[in-house]
């Protein structure tokens, strides 16, 4: 009896726990991620400051972005991607093992950015897979497929993440907007004010700015993705988080 670390699965079930547990790891992930980014209290990324010059004695307004919490959340973005990229691995793995085989080294889900590099991949791992789950796989892509940018995107930043180098999560202020009543104002940033400074003087004048409320408007982006792959972190993981649940609900519709 073959019971060790290689032994074949006998359970005619694809036992799919392993890649929920994975996408369950990686949305929490994404969510410290946030957190560590915009916390509900206490200073997030940003934060706006207001000075007075003894000089001159006009109010100077800066806007300032925390550039230590980017460096700290690269490898909490690439975990999340990690287990993302994992998730679907485990789903090959998974049905794999139903089909009769040990632990194969060499399998991955068959990952392609394009029709023909899916197809490619595909059929590399169908003698694995067996044609009827490789056709599973296969539909459920194709009905997924304004998903499949995303994925490749998010499998870009693990490999990056893991071989090569964190891919850097780069911030960017888009304006200041004050909310003064009868008057709204909105305050353009420029797009490359803090690529090479941490803190941009928004506003400066004899008169004080008003006590009203402030918004920052801001933006994140992935650095270092192919083109044309989208860079916005939010739409990269909740975009691949629905393809791998997508992924996993057909194949476990299919298992029954």
């Amino acid at each position: 009896m073959n019971d060790g670390p290689n032994a074949a699965n006998t359970d005619p079930r694809v036992n799919l726990d392993d890649a929920r547990a994975l996408i369950a790891r990686a949305r929490k992930h994404f969510a410290d991620f946030n957190a560590l980014l915009f916390p509900h209290e206490g200073q997030g990324l940003w934060q706006t400051t207001e000075r007075r010059d003894q000089r001159t004695g006009e109010f100077f307004y800066r806007l300032h972005m925390d550039r230590q919490r980017l460096i700290d959340a690269k490898p909490i973005i690439a975990d999340s991607a990690t287990n993302i990229a994992s998730a679907l691995d485990h789903v090959a793995a998974a049905i794999a093992k139903v089909n009769g085989h040990g632990r194969l080294t060499t399998l991955y889900f068959p990952w392609g950015f394009t029709d023909e590099a899916f197809d490619r991949a595909l059929a590399k791992v169908e003698p694995v897979l067996g044609a009827e789950m490789a056709g599973v796989l296969a539909d459920a892509r194709g009905k997924n497929r304004h998903n499949v940018h995303h994925v490749e995107a998010a499998k870009q930043i693990s490999n990056s993440g893991k071989h090569w180098e964190m891919l850097l999560t780069a911030g960017a202020a888009h304006g200041v907007a004050l909310h003064v009543p009868g008057s709204g104002q909105r305050i353009q940033v420029p797009a490359n004010a803090f690529d090479n400074a941490d803190a941009f003087e928004y506003h400066r004048g004899a008169e004080r700015l008003p006590s009203v409320p402030l918004s920052i408007v801001v933006g994140l982006k992935i650095g270092g993705l192919d083109d044309p792959l989208p860079n916005s972190h939010d739409s990269i993981l909740e975009c691949s988080f629905r393809f791998v649940d997508a992924i996993i609900a057909a194949v476990e519709a299919a298992n029954r």
